[in-house]
């Protein structure tokens, strides 16, 4: 008896152990998430891409305005886009790559509002910049709210440009001057300065009224611009939670990272995960004013034009650089995920009014055109992932995806629902399949087809600052190997190509093997384009009315019968 009772307790001690350990291990670490975004980064320009490009794939009218114009040599501009990225190399080579990622948008707010709500922003009634700016976010869409619901300490770094500016601060300083307070701000310039100056330096222009400001939206913190540009040095577009800071100091891409590392810091100290969204101003605008020298030694071209622009790169590559040596050194690096994309295509070439140009080749190689239309310049991206602990084998994806899947992915790696109303999908179980996966059947686009972003300007009669009020609509849908694009009536008189004006078109394009969109297959696929053009119409069909773009254009989308 003495015996068993001996065994009993033993047994009882080993089973009270073995309840305990279990009931002490530790519960999977949700990971930290750094999303990096950049404006108007092209394809062609992020380097990763052009192992097999040469310059005989550049765009013929874009290199002979290069050859006109600007002169810099196509060798050094291919060989920079390479170089210019050391460290963002590394870290997409080490994470999965996406060679075929859409944003939602070919210009920078509605590509934004999809991107942080997924859900495509037309079914919303936006379809461009104006629109977006004029209605802004919806309350509780932006997903890094439930980032936040799941314990995440979050922070918006940079450009924000998903909400309404706060008129009421324009207003104020306009019944003081005893002008109307629907006098358009632009206007002033040449004919008030001093007061033009006045309002620039309120921070209107990067103002969010309250009820969409980041604060508000599933952010912590909140230090950035609700504009579409916050110029490197000297901006008056910044503010800080609610509160506007006057004239930046610094050079911005360096001052968002400081701001980035702050508040990753604060996080690790408080034992809490981070959603930090780092929005750079970088490269928009990119070859207006000089990189700092300790960016712009490393590039020694004839042309100052080149040598900025990928100096303006080469900084967001050592501030990436600078934020993963700081994870590692807080033993934070492998459970961070790290996001890397663009907001749609380069601005490539052009001229914009006279007093500067866009950024430089590759520009989108091997695609044509660029920001702002619908050709896959606008809007195909660079986009990788990068996360040690959940990414176990490298590769380099194909599959369709877009931007809008970006936060989907994250709600999904930190163990939260994903909505199921949005059009974005998790990419979590792409990322550890060797084999490729479907994620998309397809995707589908809507909005202006303009020519004022880019190197196309040229073959324009109009400029920079109105080309878009002319341009004709267009709607794409991409399925499997092939893009179908409606563009609409061309207005004689507008295009140099085409002056007599042009009716609508439907093309149909084979883009694994025509990438720079050459060769019109529409007439070999009549049931291709049947069936690709019914999916725009089942999925259009409740497009509401745009809220600032003419309503033509969107009756003109409506139409079947081309």
């Amino acid at each position: 008896m003495k015996h068993f009772f001996s065994i009993l307790v033993s047994l009882s001690a080993l089973f009270t152990l073995t309840y305990c350990k279990k009931k002490e291990q530790p519960k999977v670490q949700q990971p930290n998430v750094l999303f990096v975004l950049m404006d108007d980064l092209g394809y062609g320009q992020f380097g990763i891409y052009n192992d097999t490009i040469t310059t005989a794939d550049f765009n013929p009218f874009f290199v002979s305005l290069v050859d006109s114009l600007q002169g810099y040599s196509l060798e050094k501009s291919l060989e920079y886009s390479q170089t210019a990225i050391p460290n963002l190399t590394k870290l997409a080579k080490e994470g999965v790559t996406f060679t075929n990622a859409y944003t939602s948008s070919n210009v920078c707010s509605p590509s934004r509002l999809g991107m942080v709500t997924g859900i495509l922003q037309n079914r919303w009634g936006i379809y461009t910049n104006d629109d977006s700016e004029q209605s802004g976010i919806r309350k509780g869409t932006h997903l890094a709210e439930k980032i936040k619901a799941s314990g995440y300490k979050t922070a918006h770094i940079g450009k924000w440009h998903i909400g309404q500016r706060n008129d009421q601060i324009l207003h104020k300083i306009l019944t003081k001057h005893q002008l109307a307070k629907d006098t358009n701000f632009y206007l002033l310039k040449p004919t008030h300065p001093e007061l033009f100056n006045e309002i620039r330096e309120s921070g209107y222009l990067g103002s969010v009224v309250e009820s969409q400001n980041p604060l508000n939206h599933g952010f912590d913190y909140y230090y950035g611009y609700n504009h579409w540009a916050s110029q490197y040095y000297n901006s008056y577009n910044i503010w800080e939670n609610r509160t506007h800071l006057g004239k930046q100091a610094g050079y911005n891409t360096d001052v968002f990272t400081e701001k980035a590392i702050e508040k990753i810091d604060e996080s690790i100290q408080e034992n809490k995960p981070f959603y930090v969204q780092l929005h750079y101003h970088a490269v928009h605008d990119s070859v207006e004013l000089k990189a700092p020298d300790k960016y712009l030694k490393k590039f020694n071209s004839d042309s100052f034009e080149l040598n900025n622009f990928y100096a303006h790169l080469y900084a967001v590559d050592r501030n990436i650089e600078k934020i993963v040596d700081f994870l590692k050194a807080k033993e934070a690096y492998k459970n961070t995920i790290i996001v890397f994309t663009s907001d749609n295509g380069a601005m490539s070439g052009g001229s914009y009014d006279g007093h500067k140009s866009g950024s430089p080749l590759p520009g989108n190689t091997p695609f044509s055109g660029h920001k702002g239309n619908y050709y896959l310049g606008g809007f195909r991206v660079p986009f990788f992932i990068h996360w040690p602990n959940g990414i176990k084998q490298q590769k380099i994806s194909n599959s369709l995806v877009s931007t809008m899947d970006i936060l989907p992915t994250v709600l999904d790696a930190v163990g939260t629902k994903i909505p199921d109303s949005i059009d974005g999908k998790s990419l979590l179980s792409l990322l550890n399949n060797p084999r490729e996966e479907k994620i998309h059947d397809y995707l589908l686009w809507s909005g202006v087809h303009a020519t004022k972003w880019g190197y196309l300007i040229a073959n324009s009669t109009k400029t920079h600052a109105d080309e878009d009020q002319f341009a004709p609509p267009a709607w794409v849908v991409i399925k499997d190997n092939y893009l179908l694009r409606f563009t609409g009536k061309i207005e004689a008189g507008l295009y140099y190509d085409q002056m007599a004006g042009r009716a609508p078109v439907l093309e149909l394009f084979d883009i694994k093997n025509d990438p720079s969109e050459t060769r019109d297959i529409s007439k070999d696929h009549p049931d291709k384009v049947k069936e690709m053009k019914a999916i725009y119409f089942k999925e259009s069909k409740n497009f509401p009315r745009p809220i600032h773009w003419e309503e033509s254009n969107w009756h003109e989308l409506k139409k079947e019968k081309v």
